[in-house]
């Protein structure tokens, strides 16, 4: 059984042109920060969900590769 994460859950999306390579950078750092992921996406959404600190979530806000960050749930589609 896994455990639940104390970290909140957020769907990440990134803007169109960021690449695969990139996105997967993104992830590995989330995990490194002692997030978990939950959900990839890569064919209707450039991104993932995600279990994140919250020290973690303020780096993503400020990104310029991310289109938006939102509570996890049915993401949006711009």
């Amino acid at each position: 059984m896994i455990a639940p994460s104390p970290h909140a859950g957020y769907t990440v999306v990134f803007k169109d042109d960021v690449t695969e390579e990139t996105v997967m950078k993104y992830m590995n750092d989330v995990m490194d920060a002692g997030g978990r992921l939950t959900q990839t996406y890569d064919w209707f959404l450039n991104g993932f969900c995600a279990a994140i600190p919250e020290s973690h979530l303020q780096l993503l806000n400020k990104n310029a590769d991310i289109d938006y960050i939102e509570p996890e749930g049915l993401p949006k589609r711009s």
